[in-house]
């Protein structure tokens, strides 16, 4: 196949897919990155379990899950703003803190790794490895911490870094400039349309597992190069690409 013949082709276990863009999908990659909630850790029931202490908290009713999920990943301020509405920015700030401070004391009580991202971490141990989310630390760092995987990554970077949030691909940038690699040898796995524009931005191949917080239907029409179902299918597809 040659770049001027651009079929895209399924392929994979199960359902993952990929298309052709002229670069092959074996090239090694030296510098992967990781986005957090939805992609490595499953942290839904801890975030609305404390959006709906803090809604309790200011006397505004609680919302499902799946009310409060779509607005994450685009960091706390926004995720907040979407759960309480248009108000003051006292009120706003306020919420903030209710939020944080259970956040604080919970976000450990049920989030953990999805199925197969030890497997995945193990695969990728002897290259450079790294988080880019907008959940602001120190709970990305705490949590990846819980969960016994914090010392995979050469970087944990959070919502408030001195890089601005993604989609913004400034902190890929920079830590391919840090780790000495280029676009073609890195790999950026995440769950969402966020995650697929800062990718797409950074001139990153761009690797979607549909566990995560965003609808199919969304990912698809982003066009990601790599869809697949969870880390198995990934690490799989992983092995037989030669990444």
């Amino acid at each position: 196949m040659t770049a001027e013949q651009p079929p895209a082709c399924r392929t994979g276990r199960r359902s993952g897919w990929r298309k052709w863009l002229g670069v092959p999908h074996t090239q090694t990659k030296r510098l992967i990155f990781y986005d957090l909630d939805g992609t490595l850790v499953d942290t839904k029931q801890d975030i609305t379990a404390s959006a709906n202490h803090m809604l309790r908290e200011i006397g505004l009713p609680p919302l499902s899950q799946e009310q409060v999920i779509p607005h994450v990943g685009r960091g706390l301020r926004q995720l907040v703003v979407s759960c309480i509405g248009s108000c003051s920015s006292e009120k706003l700030e306020s919420a903030m803190k209710i939020y944080r401070r259970h956040y604080t004391e919970h976000m450990l009580d049920h989030s953990r790794l999805y199925p197969g991202v030890e497997e995945l971490l193990e695969h990728f141990k002897s290259r450079k490895q790294a988080v880019v989310t907008n959940k602001p630390n120190p709970y990305s760092r705490q949590i990846l911490a819980g969960l016994g995987v914090e010392g995979y990554f050469m970087e944990i970077i959070g919502g408030d870094s001195e890089y601005p949030k993604k989609p913004d691909p400034a902190a890929l940038i920079a830590l391919m400039e840090k780790a000495g690699a280029r676009p073609a040898e890195a790999l950026f796995i995440g769950d969402s349309v966020v995650d697929i524009q800062a990718g797409k931005a950074a001139g990153i191949e761009m690797a979607v597992v549909t566990h995560g917080f965003e609808s199919q239907e969304a990912i698809r029409a982003a066009s990601p190069e790599v869809i697949a179902l969870d880390f198995i299918e990934l690490l799989a597809l992983a092995k037989k690409w030669g990444w």
